[in-house]
């Protein structure tokens, strides 16, 4: 009884615009805050390759928002086999996010390509879960 008056009073504080530190489960039985901001998990995972459908090593990988800045502060480079990997944790979530692929050495064209994310676990709340894309497949042009 104790437990149901304190979720009730703090429910109505938070009705009045008073922060109360609880989370947000707590309030109203489970109910979601009013307050916070949607996101969600990604991994992107795939090769690059050229024209000629060989492997490239060495290319820098990263994400971007839909503001045109990166998304994370280090880049990933692909592999000896040209596969990538690149992840990002608590983003505004997008159905779709920009991947940059550039080649520092300036033999291929720097392509961003829009990636199509598929949920692949559930969230909780203002948490929208996880998303992936695997197996891509990116061809690079020389310059």
């Amino acid at each position: 009884m104790k437990n149901l008056i304190l979720k009730l009073c703090k429910g109505l504080l938070a009705l009045l615009g008073i922060a109360v530190a609880t989370s947000c489960d707590d309030i109203l039985g489970g109910l979601v805050c009013e307050y916070g901001t949607p996101s969600m998990d990604y991994t992107v995972m795939g090769k690059v390759v050229n024209a000629r459908n060989e492997a490239l090593k060495g290319i820098k990988v990263k994400t971007m928002n839909r503001n045109g800045l990166s998304g994370q502060r280090d880049s990933t480079y692909t592999d000896a086999s040209g596969n990538f990997a690149v992840s990002q944790e608590h983003v505004f979530p997008y159905e779709k996010v920009p991947i940059i692929f550039e080649d520092e050495s300036g033999i291929y064209k720097t392509d961003t390509v829009d990636v199509m994310l598929t949920k692949v676990k559930e969230g909780k709340g203002w948490y929208n879960g996880e998303f992936a894309a695997e197996n891509m497949e990116i061809t690079m042009k020389e310059n």
